[in-house]
């Protein structure tokens, strides 16, 4: 298997791995009818930015994002990729938080969270400290087990549905659009990873927005399911509508009494690679950009993890609202600045080299 298509299921994982848990909400929170407007521009945005950002990464053959940045100056690089690196260690410890909750809810009501998030930590510590190989190649075993539970559960669902409960389908303003919860939906993408590849091999667009239609087409189901189930005046009152909306699907044949035993055998998997996705990405990010030869990668991401591990320790059920337009700002931070960045500089530098 080619290593693009490695890349795109990573770019899918990522995706699914918040996506089944805050992206509902925030949908839910800034609109009552025609949800489908929000989803699209929001995945609009992403897109336009990925295109940004891929054409800028070609302009430097074999170099990475850090390299990039390395060659616009060193300082330059610093204060642009510190905010990441520090959006990226919030990421991890809020992801992981989350996720403990709902696993917690679902198969581990009596053992307590600490032990849940060390065991989730260890797991993705040593996957990310084992490089970007071990987990290009896991991320294609949790996509293949993933995947048809993901599929099942929305495919079962439709016992339940009722597309009454979505209408009206059809409004075109865009007034949610000045609404500050809108950079909270603008923020919900992790396509930055993308320029830690491009040492190795050369992105192209057309595999990653073919993982950007997959991505979409989910976004829409985790949006509509338990709308579809529940009507927008419940959802908008569920912590988790996702889960509520598999907690209502029963189905007596199936061997399990609860569907949402694979919601949360995929959160397991899910949450384990995107974490060793982030972490990997500080390792690499914080080596190169110190220069230490005597401090290998794998000790900066065990020193970030156990910065992440004791953030999300101390992450309780009332602080999310702190945290949230936070990380979402800082996020939409990194989004727009690093690709714009490296697209312009090496606009400027394919100029000077023809002139």
């Amino acid at each position: 298997m080619t290593v693009r298509v490695q890349i795109g299921v990573v770019f899918i994982i990522l995706h699914l791995s918040f996506g089944y848990l805050v992206y509902p909400n925030l949908i839910y929170a800034l609109t009552e009818v025609a949800h489908w407007r929000v989803v699209l521009l929001q995945g609009l945005f992403q897109i336009s930015l990925i295109w940004i950002y891929i054409k800028g990464l070609n302009y430097f053959p074999k170099n990475d994002l850090v390299d990039i940045f390395l060659k616009i100056g060193k300082w330059a690089g610093f204060i642009l990729l510190i905010p990441f690196v520090i959006n990226i260690i919030f990421l991890v410890a809020f992801n992981t938080r989350l996720h403990t909750d709902v696993i917690n809810e679902i198969f581990l009501s009596r053992t307590p969270n600490w032990a849940i998030l060390f065991l989730i930590f260890s797991i993705s510590v040593y996957t990310a400290i084992k490089g970007i190989g071990t987990i290009l190649r896991s991320s294609i075993l949790i996509f293949i087990i993933v995947v048809p539970l993901v599929l099942f559960n929305i495919f079962s669902s439709g016992i339940n549905a009722d597309v009454y409960n979505a209408l009206p389908a059809w409004d075109l303003s865009v007034d949610f659009l000045i609404d500050k919860k809108f950079v909270y939906i603008l923020a919900f993408s992790s396509f930055l990873f993308l320029g830690l590849m491009t040492s190795e091999i050369k992105l192209r667009f057309g595999p990653i927005f073919l993982s950007w239609l997959i991505i979409l087409l989910f976004l829409l189901s985790v949006v509509y399911i338990p709308l579809f189930i529940f009507g927008q005046e419940t959802v908008a009152r569920l912590e988790i509508p996702f889960l509520e909306a598999m907690e209502s699907v029963e189905i007596r044949w199936f061997p399990f009494s609860r569907q949402t035993m694979f919601l949360g055998i995929s959160l397991v998997g899910l949450v384990i690679l995107a974490n060793a996705v982030m972490l990997w990405l500080i390792g690499r990010i914080i080596h190169k950009m110190a220069h230490w030869k005597l401090v290998k990668p794998s000790y900066w991401i065990i020193a970030f993890s156990i910065t992440s591990l004791i953030i999300a320790l101390s992450i309780t059920s009332t602080s999310w609202d702190q945290y949230i337009p936070w990380i979402a700002g800082i996020q939409l931070y990194s989004m727009i600045v690093i690709p714009l960045t490296i697209f312009i500089y090496g606009s400027f530098q394919r100029g000077g080299n023809r002139e």
